[in-house]
């Protein structure tokens, strides 16, 4: 089963197994990231949430029953704060240079990563689109451990379409809680520049969220 946003038409896998964790992931939904240029509002790249389904949906039930659930922030907080393992997957909607993608995130959270005096963790992750081109189709994948590392690996269209991702060895890890959180919350933060995905991804955690509470139902019946 395949996941789709519904303004690029982009689709990612429901249910993906990546090269950190032994539990499947889940796809909670995909937004669409545009930029105005001159009169045309065009089309940069598509994103997904990917969390591991199982460890999410225990964390989240445990949240539900302390009554932390009011409205889609926070489910986004939620899946922010949660200890397991997730994923944003782009895939790219237009040629771009690795340069601009690295400059728009640097852009955006320059001043964070100055203020916590973690410049040095914003700098690797730019280091890693240096002379990459990202043509249309091509996949950036940044992965946050529970360790707290980020794991970023970059494929072009037709490496996307065949690679199986539990056997990827990532060369681009960095180590720094605070640079994920960073990252994450540019995209599941109140400010966030994909801001339609949120309640995407706010419901596809409901949707996990109520997957536990079946199985805690079955478990007493």
């Amino acid at each position: 089963m395949m996941v789709k946003d519904s303004k690029s038409g982009a689709e990612f896998p429901l249910a993906q197994r990546f090269w950190e964790g032994d539990n499947e992931y889940r796809c909670l939904g995909a937004g669409m990231r545009a930029k105005q240029i001159l009169m045309i509002k065009a089309q940069v790249y598509a994103v997904a949430l990917y969390v591991e389904g199982e460890l999410a949906a225990k964390e989240l039930g445990i949240r539900d029953r302390g009554g932390f659930f009011e409205n889609d922030d926070d489910f986004c907080s939620a899946l922010t704060d949660g200890a397991f393992n997730k994923t944003l997957v782009f895939t790219m909607l237009r040629d771009l240079e690795g340069q601009q993608f690295s400059d728009a995130v640097d852009k955006k959270l320059g001043p964070r990563m100055q203020l916590t005096g973690d410049t040095a963790s914003l700098e690797a992750f730019k280091s890693y689109f240096e002379g990459q081109k990202l043509a249309k189709g091509t996949q950036v994948m940044c992965l946050w451990t529970k360790a707290g590392d980020l794991e970023v690996v970059l494929l072009d269209a037709a490496a996307a379409a065949a690679a199986d991702l539990q056997r990827i060895a990532p060369k681009n890890r960095l180590r720094s809680e605070g640079f994920c959180r960073a990252l994450f919350e540019l995209f599941l933060g109140g400010e966030s520049v994909v801001a339609d995905a949120r309640p995407v991804w706010a419901a596809g955690a409901r949707e996990l969220l109520e997957s536990e509470r079946v199985k805690r139902e079955m478990r007493k019946g």
